[in-house]
């Protein structure tokens, strides 16, 4: 009986000692392990309550972020009117022929050139030329009603000449015809 309560006695010790092996490695590796673990789930729970929050006032606020879009795109509307996304010069030739015979001007050309692409820029621009003849102060209220218009346009390179009419010793009873030789540019959004 004496062995085998030795023997019992030496499984006992191996076992406490395999015990205390496992213990130890348990409380040395994996507890750390453990640890770092719960650290970063800990983390990913504070990032994500960070989030639902953000999103839950979002939530709260979207009618005054929908009013807010709503804004924004009108205020885009309206720019838009100022530079359209395209140059659109069948428009613009219409509009400036109704305004140049509006001021008693006849508009006889109107040239495009090339588009200018601006890298740099959000927009782009083309420059038109165009001749007109009539009174000086015809001119005068034409290029006042092209100011006046929504659409960004610039007149630019004025050149007025004085058409003479019968002679030059013949002086006439009306006002004094020119011909005006200018370029507009006008701008267009690119995005």
């Amino acid at each position: 009986m004496k062995a085998k309560l030795q023997i019992a006695f030496v499984i006992i010790l191996m076992g406490v000692g395999w015990g205390g092996w496992e213990y130890y490695d348990f409380q040395a590796n994996e507890v750390p392990e453990m640890e770092a673990q719960r650290r970063a789930l800990e983390s990913q729970i504070t990032q994500k309550q960070g989030e639902l929050k953000r999103l839950q006032d979002f939530a709260r606020n979207i009618e005054v972020i929908k009013q807010e879009l709503r804004e924004l795109n009108l205020q885009l509307e309206a720019a838009l009117e100022h530079m359209p996304r395209q140059f659109n010069l069948s428009a613009l030739l219409r509009k400036l022929t109704m305004l140049a015979q509006n001021s008693g001007l006849d508009l006889f050309t109107f040239k495009p050139a090339v588009a200018e692409e601006r890298g740099d820029t959000f927009y782009s621009t083309l420059t038109i030329d165009f001749e007109l003849k009539g009174s000086f102060t015809q001119i005068l209220l034409f290029l006042d009603q092209v100011a006046r218009l929504k659409r960004i346009i610039n007149a630019e390179d004025l050149k007025m000449v004085v058409v003479n009419i019968g002679g030059q010793n013949n002086v006439s009873r009306g006002p004094t015809q020119l011909t005006v030789n200018s370029k507009v540019r006008t701008y267009r959004f690119s995005e």
